[in-house]
């Protein structure tokens, strides 16, 4: 087990845990090569978060041998609410989870919390906050049962905890959440999901179906089917749809209130919202200004945002617009390395002017096992002047979305840039395009990538590009048995491999994104 923090906090009272959602693999891998102390996810079984991916047993464990070698620790919930059947199968879950390696079990349920001393002695035991845990009364009589960590009830205010912790144990850590979405019901514990859809859908079960988020209108009894629109001042409608928490500015707050651990909301959330919310976190923590990185928090879903009950009621969302976003990330890096020595050497000599398009992959071994210069080969340029001839004859390859004329002499005159870099494909992005990169412990840059290349698979036809004329075959794919790389203007399919060149040099896990305004606006209410 981990057993001291891996980040320090600079200029804060107390060090902070910076604690991240993990909804999958993908996430905990976002949250870890974010600065994240630790992580927090749940099983197939026992997790407020059915709609996430979650993990099995064997994902469990993979799950811990990542992150306890990146000295994170792994929290794992089991925080539903119990019935006989759930109990029954409890000592052997939390078995399975001591054999894993998990630091701690996070529960709410007092039989859960039982059974988890007696059968796993050697996972730590944090409280849920679907317990409710408000008072220091109640806080010591949980530790008194073996509880070694408290996450409060999201309804205390900054002065609560901090009366809190004055009058319980030292070793008696309090958690609490400082980011994402909030419940408009009391801690969470929600009886409308199994009401309005089923009880199969309960919230206290992990399978909430958010009717709180939803549009709702008023019809008078005599009026049937004539609905009335619930309108609020400034033209809300969501009666009880709750606004995002947001405590970026306030973090040393929290610490000096004396809370150990700082939580990010979002189990059920993607791998960008995870790394940029940590990420944003890990730079303030680390002693940067929050003012430098609150527009960070804007670039992902949310609602609008508050601060919670730390400081008050937190009100509600208006309605006016759900889930605004303009970001998109496009890719997420798999490794990146110098270009090859000769070719730095023919760009100095040459200025840096027009030549023929070098080579396709990265020149780096360390950085891409694999790959050598002598496997990188020149592209053909009879390939190239073919391919030029045959889009002048016709006028369809010009079209949106084709590879046209320019591209072409592009392709074969592009110079190199100082990087090439291998990424796996998300959404689409296009050669030439600024990105945004997020690299953990730097600020956000861009990059313009160039020569760009599809690494088309053994099972993939690249045959079909150059018939649709979105590309050029450019030969085999060292990386790949049986793959070919194809000169490409836009990345565009999904969980594929490309790589291109780019003037900064990027780190294996750096999210790639774009912002695209005109189509990531979110839900717009009228």
């Amino acid at each position: 087990m981990i057993t001291s923090l891996k980040h320090t906090c600079a200029g804060m009272a107390r060090p902070m845990e910076l604690l991240a959602p993990a909804g999958g693999m993908e996430q905990l891998e976002c949250a870890v090569h974010f600065g994240a102390d630790a992580v927090y996810l749940a099983g197939k079984r026992f997790g407020m978060r059915r709609r996430a991916s979650n993990f099995d047993d064997a994902g469990i464990a993979s799950a811990v041998k990542f992150a306890h070698e990146h000295g994170v620790k792994v929290f794992v919930t089991a925080n539903t609410l119990m019935k006989d059947g759930d109990v029954a199968a409890l000592p052997d879950f939390f078995a399975m989870l001591q054999d894993a390696g998990v630091d701690a079990a996070i529960v709410s349920d007092m039989g859960a919390l039982s059974i988890c001393k007696r059968t796993a002695p050697k996972l730590e035991l944090h409280l849920s906050t679907q317990a409710s845990c408000m008072n220091a009364e109640a806080a010591k009589a949980y530790y008194d049962l073996g509880v070694s960590r408290v996450v409060v009830a999201r309804e205390m205010s900054l002065s609560d905890i901090a009366r809190m912790r004055e009058s319980i144990p030292d070793d008696l850590e309090i958690e609490a959440f400082v980011h994402g979405a909030m419940c408009m019901a009391y801690s969470g514990r929600c009886l409308m999901s199994d009401y309005m859809v089923s009880p199969s859908r309960g919230a206290n079960n992990g399978h909430c179906a958010q009717p709180c988020r939803w549009k709702y209108t008023v019809v008078e009894e005599t009026r049937p089917g004539e609905p009335f629109s619930v309108i609020e001042e400034d033209g809300g409608s969501f009666i009880m749809s709750s606004t995002d928490m947001n405590m970026l500015s306030h973090v040393r707050e929290l610490s000096e209130a004396g809370v150990d651990s700082i939580k990010i909301e979002g189990r059920a959330k993607g791998a960008y919202y995870v790394a940029s919310a940590v990420n944003a976190y890990r730079h303030v923590l680390d002693g940067e200004p929050a003012d430098a990185w609150q527009a960070e928090l804007e670039t992902t879903s949310h609602r609008p945002y508050s601060t919670g009950f730390y400081f008050g009621a937190p009100g509600q969302n208006q309605g006016v617009k759900e889930y605004a976003r303009d970001y998109q990330m496009v890719a997420r890096v798999v490794s990146c390395g110098k270009n090859a020595p000769s070719l730095a050497a023919a760009g100095e000599a040459a200025g840096n002017v027009s030549r023929p398009l070098p080579q396709a992959v990265v020149a780096n071994q360390a950085d891409a096992p694999g790959c050598n210069a002598a496997e990188i080969q020149p592209w053909p340029e009879a390939g190239i002047a073919a391919r030029r001839r045959a889009i002048a004859s016709d006028p369809y390859a010009v079209k949106k979305g084709c590879v046209s004329l320019s591209f072409i002499d592009e392709l074969a005159a592009s110079p190199a840039q100082a990087y090439r870099a291998v990424v796996m494909c998300r959404n689409r992005f296009f050669e030439g395009e600024t990105l945004e990169v997020l690299s953990p412990g730097r600020g956000v840059f861009t990059i313009q990538p160039t020569r760009l290349v599809w690494h088309a698979a053994d099972d993939a036809s690249p045959d079909d590009v150059e018939r649709r004329r979105e590309g050029v075959l450019a030969g085999a794919d060292p990386r790949v048995v049986g793959g070919t790389l194809c000169a490409v203007n836009v990345a565009n399919r999904t969980m594929e491999t490309y790589s291109f060149d780019c003037g900064e040099e990027l780190r294996a896990g750096d999210i790639l994104r774009v912002l695209r305004t005109d189509q990531c606006e979110g839900r717009t209410i009228e």
